[in-house]
């Protein structure tokens, strides 16, 4: 090559590019030492940008660039510059050459940079733009940078915040998911967008334990990018504010104060971040808070100038908003384990470090009921509930969630009850149970505690210790300040808690019922009905013992007290008595199971196939029609009815028998509770005779008629199963029964003859005339006469069949030689004859002239019988009549009613002066006076 210093400035620049192409950096610093007017600095930075290639190592021309940036070259060797380009160049051809060359500017046109910003440091960053776009060689940028950091701060800015974050996201921290993102792609993204990418790999990969490292992300990436973010944007408002013009408009300023702002607000987003983060894995949250301390910790890998750091009150407000953000996510998780409460207590220990407050104490004192002071009312008065909506948590006037001792101290409240809540078997998460605590209301709270209350009672505890612990634990739920309070305590005075709505009376009603449900009956006991100073007056204990009692009698399927919901109603009720002795509500439950445990022992089914429980008796508006579902449904049950009466009387005395008006619940009974089991018995006894008669027992429907619902004037006084009837009230029940017996008509099989049960059936009915009111008398009697026409008809035949036997006899007597009727038996045909005649049935006006002579003429005793309360006395005058057959007094004298008699009475004549005794006293109104005496008829 010709000396250069005889080459044209066209075949210099030639040469420069030439010496890019091939990357020989020693020839171009001789070649730029010997020609600097020609290779001037930004020509020879153009030349290396274009054509330079982007895969040389940049540590080997980086000490040519620092040289050529301090002017520090020097020709070193000269030989080295032999034909660099062909002799036969001409000048001319190199001008054309070098008008072809297309140079690249300095500065990148893609990119925005500072006005202020150097030749050189665009150089750089242009570079570092190619060598990413050419080859992805993002881990030789730094090679290319570092040395010169010092020579610009926008170029130690962007390492920082561009370069850094990129390089550990794709080769430090997760290697083998690399975002695969430019650097031209990443300096455009947004805040949001740029901060979702950086904290990516944390949360794809947050699976495996090793790489859940949100702290390290939030140091190395987020901090390092937020740098530049607010150092660009710091520099960009200085340059605006001091810009070639003299005086800034206030506006100007107005827009300038608005770019710092958001030079700050980059940390929100990272905020919002974790917040939605909260939602979706809440022990992330807590690993990071315990492990990042905010903005302003930062890993700048070195790199960082403290001279460029944000001032340390930005710092500040960045950091208390950091916390606002970690508060925040305790009341956005939806998780409510023990776990979840600890860990937000750890959060909280962070935060009251990070913005200066004092520590609270640890969770685990919630068993012992901490006396920290709750907050003011006033504070907890400025809560909404709109502040609990997620995109209002980071709202910077938001009271419950901005760092200070008044929402410091009631999240500490929130932890403690959720966390005792969690305890006791009942999860809420922190968010219900701040909402709870403000906005509930009483129902709300008594709801809630009803399930914290079920699910304690389900746990099965059986050591009193426990359950004491459990009473403070729900007291403390109620009033957050009751072990700093005086016991004394008015409860007008408004209460801080989590079931503050519900009364001190009402909470210890259910703590009450959680012991008896517990069987925790001792304990019961020892805390509300021996200490001096009761929680409870004993009236409301007695009530909510009743009402427990009551409850576990309602739950029983089986009425047997010796097993189940009966025996522990029972137990219950019984172990209280001491307490209230004149109280009639432990007597009146006692007759209820005893009730229930009598009708255990029958077989009972309900309507639909339903079988018999307990309730079904305090449920029924009729209780006693029961007994006749017994008497249905099982087989001869009705030869029980003292057994069955025994139970109508303990309903009675349950006081569940009532009109269908009254509440099926214990209250007042009726006043006169003897005339209402008088009731009870007689209805019961119908029942048992309906039920006889259906089954064809009539002897036992015809006894029971006869010896139990017998009127008072015929009542043998030895016996006491027999009602006595008060005048006073109206019995619609007796004759009805002695009616419905008297009409039934037994189906004849073997036993008492037709004639015997027809007497049977008259005496039945002449019962039911004496008890029957006026307006039934007509078809009593009509049915009764009915019956009188069938037994004169029978009497009839059986004296036909007599007096043929007769015959029959006197022929067959030894001795008998004629066989002409013999007079004295035509007389005995005649005088049968006869009485036949006189025997024809009276009309209804003959029975009632003859009433009056029945008073004294009828065949029971009517001494000592008792009416209205006066002893009445009758003579009786004995008659002798002549005996009936074998056939009609067989078994004449079962469950006959006649008294002593001076001889054998006819069944037929007792039967009609008993008739003829009722219609005395019970159809008088007819003859408008006493009957004189009639004279009786004379027998045959």
């Amino acid at each position: 090559m010709a000396d250069d210093t005889t080459l044209s400035r066209a075949h210099i620049i030639l040469s420069a590019v030439q010496l890019a192409t091939d990357a020989d950096i020693s020839k171009l610093r001789q070649l730029t030492a010997r020609h600097p007017d020609v290779l001037k600095l930004e020509l020879l930075l153009r030349i290396l940008l274009t054509y330079l290639p982007e895969s040389v190592e940049p540590r080997s021309y980086t000490a040519f660039l620092d040289d050529l940036v301090t002017g520090n070259l020097s020709v070193i060797d000269e030989a080295n510059l032999d034909a660099i380009l062909p002799a036969e160049v001409t000048n001319d051809e190199a001008r054309k050459q070098v008008r072809q060359l297309h140079l690249l500017p300095l500065v990148d046109p893609n990119y925005s940079y500072d006005s202020s910003v150097d030749t050189f440091t665009s150089f750089l960053l242009h570079r570092a733009h190619r060598i990413d776009t050419e080859t992805g060689a993002l881990p030789i940028l730094p090679e290319l940078l570092e040395p010169f950091l010092e020579h610009s701060q926008y170029l130690r800015t962007w390492l920082i915040s561009t370069l850094l974050p990129l390089l550990r996201l794709d080769y430090e921290y997760y290697p083998p998911r690399r975002s695969n993102i430019s650097l031209e792609a990443f300096e455009k993204l947004d805040i949001n967008l740029a901060v979702s990418t950086l904290l990516s790999g944390a949360v794809q990969q947050g699976h495996l334990p090793e790489n859940q490292d949100i702290d390290r992300d939030l140091r190395g990436l987020v901090g390092p990018w937020m740098y530049g973010k607010s150092t660009r944007k710091r520099r960009k408002l200085d340059h605006g504010r001091w810009s070639s013009s003299a005086v800034a408009s206030s506006e100007q300023l107005g827009e300038a104060n608005d770019v710092e702002d958001q030079a700050e607000s980059g940390w929100v987003y990272v905020n919002v971040w974790l917040l939605d983060l909260a939602l979706r894995d809440f022990p992330k949250i807590v690993k990071a808070v315990e492990q990042w301390d905010g903005p302003r910790d930062v890993d700048y890998g070195g790199w960082d100038d403290s001279s460029g750091a944000i001032d340390e009150g930005k710092l500040q407000n960045s950091t208390r908003q950091y916390a606002q953000a970690a508060i925040a996510a305790i009341y956005a998780t939806n998780d409510q384990t023990s776990a979840t409460f600890q860990d937000g207590h750890s959060i909280l220990v962070r935060i009251s470090h990070l913005v200066g407050l004092p520590n609270p104490p640890d969770l685990t004192l919630a068993d012992a009921m901490p006396s920290i002071e709750a907050p003011a009312p006033e504070y907890l008065q400025s809560i909404s509930q709109a502040e609990f909506l997620h995109n209002a948590l980071l709202q910077a006037q938001n009271p419950l969630t901005t760092p200070n001792g008044p929402s410091t101290s009631f999240l500490y409240h929130i932890l403690v009850s959720a966390y005792t809540l969690e305890a006791l078997g009942h999860s809420m998460t922190c968010r219900k149970v701040a909402q709870l605590a403000l906005f509930g209301s009483e129902v709300e709270q008594k709801e809630e505690l009803r399930k914290t209350l079920h699910s304690i009672s389900t746990a099965k505890v059986k050591d009193d210790n426990t359950w004491k612990t459990i009473r403070q634990q729900l007291l403390w739920l109620q009033d957050w300040e009751i072990t700093i309070r005086s016991q004394g305590k008015d409860e007008s005075i408004e209460q801080q808690g989590v079931f503050c709505k519900i009364g001190k009376v009402s909470i210890e009603k259910d703590i009450l019922k959680a012991f008896l449900n517990g069987t925790r009956y001792n304990l019961a006991k020892d805390v509300y009905c021996k200490p001096e100073i009761r929680p409870l007056p004993l009236g409301v204990v007695e009530d909510v013992v009743t009402e427990v009692a009551m409850s576990s009698y309602d739950g029983a399927s089986n009425g047997n007290k010796t097993r189940g919901g009966v025996k522990r109603a029972s137990e219950i009720n019984n172990i209280f008595l001491d307490f209230w002795p004149e109280s009639q509500r432990p007597i009146r439950f006692n007759a209820l199971v005893e009730a229930a445990n009598a009708l255990s022992y029958y077989s009972l089914t309900l309507e639909h196939g339903v079988p018999f429980k307990p309730v079904n008796m305090r449920a029924h508006q009729d209780p006693i029609s029961l007994i006749g579902k017994v008497l249905d449904q099982n087989h001869r049950s009705y030869t029980k009815v003292d057994d069955l009466i025994d139970i109508g009387g303990w309903l009675v005395k349950a006081g569940l028998v009532k009109s269908a008006a009254e509440s099926a619940d214990f209250g007042l009974i009726t006043a006169d509770q003897g005339q209402q089991i008088l009731h009870v018995k007689r209805r019961i006894t119908a029942m048992a005779i309906e039920a006889a008669l259906a089954e064809e027992d009539f002897d036992t429907a015809y006894s029971y008629v006869v010896n139990r619902l017998a009127p008072p004037s015929i009542s043998p006084p030895s016996n006491p199963r027999v009602l006595v009837l008060q005048p006073a009230q109206e019995d619609d029940i007796s004759w009805r029964a002695a009616y419905q017996a008297g009409c039934h008509r037994p189906i004849q099989s073997s036993g008492p003859s037709e004639l015997r049960r027809l007497e049977q059936r008259m005496e039945l009915l002449s019962q039911s005339l004496l008890l029957a009111p006026p307006s039934a008398l007509e078809e009593i009697l009509r049915i009764w006469r009915r019956c009188e026409d069938e037994m004169n008809v029978l009497v009839a035949q059986e004296i036909q069949e007599e007096v043929k036997w007769d015959d029959k006899g006197d022929r067959s007597i030894p001795g008998g030689f004629s066989t002409v009727p013999s007079p004295l038996a035509q007389k005995t045909r005649e005088s049968t004859r006869s009485a036949m005649n006189e025997e024809a049935p009276m009309g209804l006006f003959d029975v009632a002239r003859g009433a009056a002579a029945a008073l004294s003429k009828n065949a029971f005793l009517l001494r000592n019988a008792t009416v209205a309360g006066k002893k009445v006395t009758s003579p009786v005058k004995a008659r002798q009549e002549r005996p009936l057959s074998a056939l009609s007094s067989e078994g004449g004298d079962q469950g006959s009613l006649s008294g002593e008699a001076q001889g054998r009475v006819r069944k037929r004549d007792m039967v009609s002066n008993m008739v003829t005794g009722g219609l005395a006293s019970g159809i008088g109104w007819v003859l408008g006076k006493l009957s004189s005496p009639v004279k009786s008829r004379t027998p045959l």
